[in-house]
């Protein structure tokens, strides 16, 4: 009998050794790919919107952020001004280009998380106002996108689909605050 329970004893430490490099092999792989870029950064008082100069840290649900390889982090008070800079960088910061960004940052709206702003799903132009009026707003998956869509309207769209098109009819309507402004938009 004892090769028998050798055996088993044998087998079963196989198997809690599989198991436990699965069990790390699904921390570890998120934790990995969270790497490849910098966390988000939390926005100061003091630090204005890099589009309209109002400032983010007291939009907290609406808080965006781009930051570049440089460790420099563009902050925004909603995907609106965001995806204006994005769109136009030559115009907001002629030191950096597109290829320079290391992360974008969106707080998902339904959850307050920051989420990594090229894999979030927007919902554009929907009845909810932002600090700066309409707004993308983003959502960690299509259901969530869907389901806020059909009580308030708008159309979904993820990050590659958003043209500076899109931005324009947005425009500034329904703005619910105007103070800091610098204009710069």
């Amino acid at each position: 009998m004892k090769p028998a329970n050798q055996l088993l004893k044998t087998i079963l430490s196989k198997k809690i050794m599989l198991s436990t490099l699965a069990l790390l092999a699904l921390i570890l792989v998120p934790l990995a790919n969270a790497a490849d870029q910098p966390a988000p950064i939390v926005i100061p008082n003091n630090l204005s919107c890099g589009v309209c100069g109002m400032h983010p840290a007291k939009f907290v649900k609406w808080q965006t952020q781009i930051i570049f390889t440089d460790g420099v982090m563009v902050p925004f008070d909603g995907g609106k001004d965001m995806f204006k800079y994005i769109l136009n960088m030559a115009k907001y910061e002629p030191k950096h280009t597109s290829a320079d960004i290391a992360a974008i940052w969106v707080k998902g709206f339904d959850s307050g998380k920051w989420l990594d702003g090229k894999k979030a799903v927007y919902v554009v132009g929907s009845k909810i106002m932002g600090p700066m009026g309409k707004e993308l707003i983003p959502f960690k998956t299509d259901d969530s996108a869907r389901k806020f869509k059909q009580k308030n309207e708008g159309m979904i769209k993820h990050f590659p689909e958003i043209q500076i098109e899109d931005i324009k009819k947005l425009g500034m309507g329904g703005m619910k605050m105007m103070g800091n402004m610098k204009g710069k938009m």
